[in-house]
């Protein structure tokens, strides 16, 4: 990943925030003690391996930020005190970091390191990257600078265009012709000129692209207010910050919600614990763990198998957050780690009884497969995208090897987990190795048509738009969904008075067997007309969110995709137990489905209230307010026509 120079824009005179900006700069506003609002953004950069640093602001605020930052950062002035926006500021850094591509950040903007590390990732194909909210909260809408898209492009930016596509978040990727653009623009409209009207002046030259960092957390503080509640997002943002990329999906579900909050909680009260002895402790648990397995205590070293596992990793984050993380404690991690495996394979071990020398040897291939996955996944290079991404799903990383070895330990089952540890992790380095694979070059021959060539003329065929497709897929599927289930129909007249069928152990009637048909033709074209019913739902959303003005496109799109999916899974509450209920085992299937989709139901239905909370608030409010209005203006308008009659008489 490109490791371009950081800019950050601190300038300004934060006349929202006075009096409180009359005596340190905004940027250095506590969010916690001795942490700042800058320092999270100078955190995020040295962590993501950026060097170099630049402060722009006011001679007069110079002494702050040297003082607070010292070496780690470099600090420039403008030339001037007063009389200038943020475009200059912006020009001034620009020009001291003297390089072909830098990132430009606002001092005031809060953020979570996953938008920095987008932004590096695909930024400085043009000359302004900015990252993109499509579905910010309702109340940035109004002030944020918002971001008007036509085919993928960048049409329009500002404060009063259509909040349709999302908003600016403050963080932008540039290279050298932003450099011009900004000169461009300085010498047309003066030193009062912002980075916005360089923006505008960039997208008429097709020099303006977009990372998308929808629901990613950030914010601008600009106000008393927005200060109180960036210091209440702080630990969301913490803990967001200690998620890595390749984290497995149990850490990434599981372990870090639990890990993180216990290393946030120690931060933010300054209670730091040495990260070796975070790690002595998790091995100290998988080694108990390990002797209840020798002692058949297996609930209880199941439950240490997990505790060790969220523990573990507690140690990494107490690190990264107060600084203290070195080569040292990372060997001593990972050494304690594939002993603590070890133990817990071992005490494992003591409770199988070996009949065989096959099982012999599956039982020392597992125990030397707990090497194999992180020691090939450093030979194909531990931290580069592809390994990233093959092991933040792989179900072969050592947070889901101790989930699943706590799971089957509590109900003692030992040679399920002892053939996992030898499958698994052999398929995984199998996937590397594929993935590794350079791509060969064969020798090109000669491929030519015939003599002689003969053109033939063919009539263009008109091109199908997406209305025409879906509305075709809509209207066939309802149209064969409804033959089907009318034949079904007709059948079930005719095996009615079929005797059952036997099969093994089971027997089927014949209704039973056009019952479970009849389930999977609705299932299939169902799951055919809703997506195509996804798309007018897109259509309607666009009607909408230019009708309520203060909600973004996406915002509105997830909102009808939720209300659809609810309707969908409260029809499966309705239909599955009359169709399951017949099947043999059908009892049981029948309740464990009821639970599954009423689970899902109220994951669905709490997504729609969070994001009519976060995106819909505000156009609530303001229909409650125009409302009351209203009928406050009727009744007031009804007294004054009584108390008339009253003073003619």
């Amino acid at each position: 990943m490109r490791k371009p120079p950081a800019i950050i824009l601190a300038a300004g005179k934060a006349s929202r925030m006075k009096p409180y900006s009359l005596e340190i700069p905004k940027s250095l506003f506590e969010l916690a003690p001795n942490l700042t609002v800058m320092d999270l953004a100078v955190r995020w950069l040295e962590e993501e391996g950026i060097k170099e640093i630049v402060i722009v602001t006011r001679p007069s605020l110079e002494k702050f930020f040297s003082k607070r930052y010292g070496d780690k950062v470099r600090v420039v002035t403008t030339d001037m005190e007063d009389g200038f926006a943020n475009l200059y500021s912006f020009l001034t850094g620009a020009k001291a970091a003297n390089t072909n591509e830098f990132l430009v950040i606002m001092s005031d903007h809060v953020f979570e390191p996953e938008i920095l590390r987008r932004l590096l990732k695909s930024g400085g194909n043009k000359a302004f990257t900015l990252c993109l909210d499509r579905n910010p909260p309702w109340d940035k809408i109004e002030e944020g600078l918002k971001v008007v898209l036509e085919d993928g492009e960048i049409r329009e930016v500002g404060k009063k265009a259509s909040p349709y596509y999302g908003i600016d978040t403050g963080l932008f990727y540039c290279t050298t012709r932003a450099i011009e653009i900004a000169e461009e623009t300085i010498h047309e409209l003066g030193l009062n000129a912002t980075i916005a009207d360089a923006l505008r002046r960039a997208i008429r030259y097709g020099e303006v692209s977009y990372v998308e960092v929808t629901g990613l957390l950030w914010m601008d503080v600009d106000t008393p207010e927005e200060l109180e509640e960036a210091r209440k997002l702080l630990p969301a943002l913490l803990r967001r910050s200690l998620i890595k990329p390749g984290d497995g999906p149990v850490s990434r579900h599981i372990n870090r919600p639990i890990s993180t909050r216990i290393s946030v909680f120690l931060f933010l009260r300054g209670i730091y614990v040495s990260p070796n002895l975070i790690s002595i402790l998790s091995f100290l648990l998988a080694l108990l763990s390990s002797i209840l397995i020798v002692r058949g205590l297996l609930i209880a070293a199941a439950i240490l198998i997990q505790l060790s596992s969220i523990i573990d990793g507690v140690d990494g984050e107490i690190a990264r957050l107060f600084g203290t993380a070195n080569r040292f404690g990372g060997l001593l991690d990972s050494l304690l780690d594939r002993y603590a495996d070890l133990l817990i394979i071992a005490g494992m071990g003591s409770k199988i009884v070996f009949e065989t020398p096959l099982q012999v040897a599956l039982f020392a291939v597992a125990a030397g497969n707990i090497f194999i996955t992180s020691y090939v996944s450093h030979l194909a290079g531990w931290s580069s995208d592809r390994v990233i991404s093959l092991r933040s799903v792989s179900p072969a990383s050592r947070d889901v090897r101790l989930l699943i070895a706590a799971l089957l330990t509590a109900f003692n089952l030992f040679w399920p987990f002892i053939l996992y540890m030898v499958v698994v992790p052999l398929a995984f380095s199998l996937v590397l190795l594929a993935a590794s694979k350079m791509p060969e070059n064969p020798i090109k021959v000669e491929r030519r048509k015939p003599v002689p060539h003969v053109e033939i003329r063919q009539r263009p065929r008109r091109k199908i738009t997406a209305l025409e497709a879906n509305l075709k897929v809509l209207l066939a599927s309802s149209i064969k969904l409804l033959v089907f289930l009318v034949v079904i129909r007709l059948i079930y007249g005719l095996v009615s008075d079929l005797d059952p069928i036997g099969l093994m152990d089971f027997s089927l009637r014949p209704i039973t067997i056009l019952n479970f048909l009849e389930l999977v033709v609705i299932v299939y074209f169902g799951y055919r007309i809703m997506l195509s019913s996804k798309f007018f739902l897109d259509l309607l959303s666009k009607w909408l969110v230019r009708k309520m003005g203060i909600v973004t496109e996406v915002a509105v799109k997830r909102a009808l995709a939720d209300l659809l999916y609810l309707i969908v899974i409260a029809l499966l509450i309705w239909l599955l137990p009359g169709y399951l209920g017949s099947l043999p085992l059908g009892s049981l299937t029948s309740k464990l489905s009821l639970v599954f989709l009423l689970f899902l139901f109220l994951l669905v239905f709490y997504d729609l209230a969070k994001l009519f909370y976060r995106s819909f608030k505000g156009f609530f409010d303001r229909q409650i307010a125009r409302i009351a209005e209203r009928l406050t203006y009727i009744a007031e308008s009804e007294r004054w026509k009584e108390e008339q009659p009253r003073e003619k008489r």
